[in-house]
């Protein structure tokens, strides 16, 4: 009698059926519809009304990739669309519409996006324990895109008009005013995340909770800061501590992965020093 390994175990496990897929994929954009109709009656005040846009921007996203992730369709199919969703998100950056279509169209862009790129890497990767490195190297390279002046995500911070596209919104209540929260990087690796756990059995649902606290983290240390806030580095940090076997690397991976880290973990720190130094 053979033992699978916990990869083959959860490769043989029945896949949700696409009413899944379909409630993950649209669980946000109807959110946000209802949000956009119902938050501008409603009268909260400020602190609220933030914690309101940030939970809205954050959990619908996350609870909706963590169900569409359970569910696998033909890479073709998924790569397809994701390629009609960029081209959607680059009408939208010419066309301009309205900013509550912008709103439901860009959120939901972004989970399609991250499911079918995010997930489709994660359940390709060959060990779990390659999640390990993986989270050190995003976390790093997240915290030096956001820190450089010359960095994706300090470019994208600073432009209104990528923020419309790139990251999902949520209207804050009381007003006609959107909130952005997180990033479609912060998606891709948090869906990455979860195929690397359906794929080889790591716990589900800690992955998950890992994922909602490091991004709730993020947004507590930038309402208190005032700052943009890397949101890998907590959702990398907290994945790494909710699934310990992860870090049980095997002997033939550790000298690269331990390169990998190192070398990330440098240049972060290096960014750290620079920006800290540039300070008036």
């Amino acid at each position: 009698m053979s033992i699978d390994s916990p990869s083959v175990r959860a490769a043989k496990r029945p896949h949700g059926g696409l009413w899944r897929l379909g409630l993950g994929l649209l669980l946000t954009p109807c959110a946000v519809a209802v949000a956009a109709y119902v938050l501008p009656r409603v009268q909260v005040d400020e602190s609220l009304a933030n914690v309101t846009a940030f939970a809205g921007a954050t959990l619908f996203p996350i609870i909706g990739l963590s169900l569409a992730a359970k569910v696998e369709v033909r890479l073709r199919f998924a790569l397809a669309g994701a390629a009609l969703v960029a081209a959607l998100l680059v009408i939208l950056v010419v066309r301009q519409p309205s900013p509550v279509a912008t709103m439901l169209l860009v959120d939901g862009a972004l989970v399609y996006l991250s499911w079918a790129l995010g997930c489709a890497l994660g359940r390709r990767v060959q060990h779990a324990s390659h999640l390990y490195p993986a989270c050190v190297v995003a976390a790093s390279a997240d915290l030096v895109s956001l820190l450089s002046p010359e960095g994706p995500s300090h470019a994208i911070a600073e432009s209104e008009r990528a923020l419309s596209v790139l990251a999902v919104w949520f209207p804050v209540p009381g007003s006609s005013a959107l909130a952005p929260a997180l990033g479609v990087g912060d998606l891709l690796f948090m869906a990455f995340v979860f195929g690397v756990a359906i794929s080889h059995g790591l716990p589900y649902a800690r992955s998950v909770v890992a994922c909602a606290a490091g991004t709730a983290l993020a947004g507590v240390a930038a309402a208190w800061t005032g700052l943009a806030v890397p949101a890998l580095v907590p959702i990398a940090a907290l994945t790494v501590l909710a699934l310990p076997s992860i870090r049980n690397l095997r002997r033939g991976d550790r000298q690269a992965a331990h390169w990998s880290m190192l070398i990330a973990g440098t240049v972060a720190l290096a960014s750290v020093a620079r920006a800290l130094l540039s300070l008036p």
